[in-house]
C-alpha cells in the first residue's frame, strides 16, 4: 500500500514538530507554570491571525473545483472567524481585555511573517499548495492539544480550557478534513507540485514553531 502524501509531509517535518514539542511554552502550559504574560501575547497574537487566516481559506474555497471542496472552505472559515473569535474573546474576558482591545492589537513580527507566507501561497498557488500550506496550522493545534491533554493542569483554569479545546473532537473534526483533502490532492498532484505543497508545509511548520516562540518571548519589533 502506498505511503499517504501526508505520512510523508509528517515525516519530512519532525524535526520541527519534536521541537515544537519541547518547546518551553508548551511544557510550561502543560504544568501550569507559564507566566500569564506570555500566554496573554499568545491569545492577543492569535486572535489578530485569525481573521487573516479565514482569508486564506477563502481564497482556497475559489480555487476550490467542486462544490463539496467549496463547502469545506465555506465552512471553515466561517468557524475560523466566528467559533475560534468568540472562543479568544472569551479568554480575552478571562484575562480582562476588552473587545477593543482585542481588535487594536497589531501583529508581532512572526505573525506578519506567517501570514504573509499564507497570503502570498493563497494568491499564486494551486488549491493543493494552499491546503498544504495551511495544514499545519490545523494539525500541529490538535496534536499538541491531544499530547497535553493527558496530565493537563488543574490550575490555572484558563490553561486547562485551552488544552481541552484543541483536543477535543470538535477542533478534530476539521483537522480530519483538511488531512483527507491534502491527501486525495498529493496524490493527483504532478511531481512539481508535491515539491511545492513540501516546501509549504515545511515553511508553516516552522512558522507555527515560531509562533510559540514569539510569544515565549513578547517579542516586539524592534524599531
Amino acid at each position: 500500500m502506498a505511503e499517504k502524501f501526508t505520512a510523508r509531509l509528517r515525516r519530512r517535518g519532525e524535526r520541527i514538530w519534536r521541537a515544537i514539542d519541547g518547546h518551553p511554552f508548551l511544557q510550561q502550559l502543560h504544568a501550569g507554570t507559564l507566566p500569564m504574560n506570555r500566554f496573554t501575547y499568545f491569545i492577543l497574537q492569535d486572535y489578530v491571525y485569525l481573521l487573516d487566516f479565514a482569508q486564506v481559506l477563502c481564497h482556497a474555497g475559489s480555487k476550490s473545483p467542486n462544490l463539496e471542496t467549496l463547502e469545506l472552505f465555506a465552512r471553515h472559515a466561517l468557524g475560523a472567524v466566528e467559533v475560534e473569535r468568540s472562543f479568544h474573546e472569551s479568554f480575552g474576558r478571562s484575562l480582562g481585555l476588552s473587545p477593543k482591545q482585542l481588535d487594536g492589537v497589531a501583529k508581532g513580527p512572526i505573525t506578519q511573517a506567517y501570514i504573509g507566507h499564507l497570503q502570498s501561497v493563497a494568491r499564486t498557488g494551486t488549491l493543493g499548495e494552499i491546503v498544504a500550506a495551511v495544514l499545519p496550522c490545523y494539525w500541529i493545534y490538535g496534536e499538541v492539544g491531544r499530547r497535553l491533554y493527558r496530565n493537563r493542569p488543574s490550575k490555572p483554569k484558563i490553561y486547562r480550557q485551552w488544552i481541552e479545546t484543541y483536543a477535543s473532537e470538535a477542533f478534530w473534526k476539521p483537522v480530519r478534513e483538511q488531512i483527507r483533502l491534502t491527501d486525495k490532492l498529493g496524490a493527483a498532484a504532478s511531481s512539481s507540485e508535491k515539491k511545492l505543497m513540501t516546501a509549504h508545509f515545511i515553511l508553516s511548520s516552522r512558522y507555527e514553531f515560531m509562533f510559540w516562540e514569539q510569544a515565549y518571548r513578547s517579542e516586539k519589533w524592534p524599531v
